[in-house]
């Protein structure tokens, strides 16, 4: 396969256990910086931020703290990829939290917007441009008027939110191609279906593509390190659909609860990268 197809790979930062990773808690700009620097040393050349890990919050970073996140990743040669935002579903359908949802999903997008013109987002061989996405799970029967304000915010930004729910929802009208769906293999094949096969079926549908694998064996299998073998993922199979699809955004490894996270990241980027 052509590497210049293959989305190239970055890693979440949200499950990284920064104590077995050997990045301390009195790191030098914190823990989150330090699992920066972490991903770099572990050949990765994008990073999806954590919006809720301190020192990363849209909320408490000013300009200031922005820039220099971004000047971090410039000199880690690092691209912001996009951020997570693991707000609890309900919080988006209760009228008491709502608001608050939305203003978060706002300042994500805008934070993700601000790195990846600061940082630098990432353009191809090809010439297309890897576009950041902020993460989220919308619940069943989100109200339309938080839908229209994210997808209007995502639009004003330039930036993509990806819906990792689960049935996927029908795309709505009204926010074009902003809302999209997020895909997670781990997720995906704990449901029964094949993540090759979602990813050609979903096409210029999909905003957000992550690598992750479940045990073969066992209806409650947990996660393991794509490509080593213990899992259910076709590595290959699942680069290429997401290549035939023109997914222009960063691929992720998403290392959440899996065992040795140093040993699986090292597992996982050289069964991504053999694919070229």
């Amino acid at each position: 396969m052509n590497a210049g197809l293959i989305p190239r790979l970055g890693l979440a930062m949200a499950g990284l256990d920064a104590d077995r990773l050997g990045v301390r808690a009195d790191a030098p700009g914190g823990v989150a910086r330090g699992l920066i620097d972490w991903a770099h040393a572990a050949g990765f050349r994008a990073v999806q931020l954590n919006a809720a890990q301190p020192g990363i919050r849209p909320r408490e970073l000013d300009r200031s703290g922005r820039r220099e996140l971004a000047a971090l990743l410039r000199r880690n040669d690092m691209a912001c990829a996009g951020l997570d935002l693991w707000i609890p579903p309900e919080h988006f359908r209760d009228s008491a939290r709502s608001d608050r949802a939305v203003e978060a999903v706002i300042g994500a997008l805008e934070l993700a917007w601000e790195l990846a013109g600061l940082a630098g987002g990432g353009k191809r061989a090809t010439g297309r441009v890897e576009i950041p996405a902020v993460c989220l799970t919308l619940p069943a029967q989100c109200p339309s008027e938080v839908i229209a304000a994210i997808g209007d915010a995502a639009a004003r930004c330039g930036v993509r939110v990806a819906d990792h729910a689960w049935p996927l929802r029908e795309p709505a009208a009204d926010t074009g191609p902003w809302i999209g769906v997020g895909i997670d293999p781990a997720a995906v094949l704990g449901a029964g279906e094949d993540p090759s096969a979602l990813a050609a079926r979903l096409g210029d549908r999909i905003a957000a593509a992550r690598l992750s694998d479940i045990a073969a064996a066992g209806p409650t299998a947990g996660r393991v390190a794509p490509g080593g073998g213990q899992g259910r993922l076709d590595v290959l199979a699942y680069g290429v659909s997401l290549a035939a699809a023109g997914y222009g955004g960063w691929t992720v490894l998403d290392l959440r609860g899996v065992a040795d996270q140093s040993a699986a990241a090292t597992t996982a980027r050289e069964a991504w990268t053999a694919q070229a």
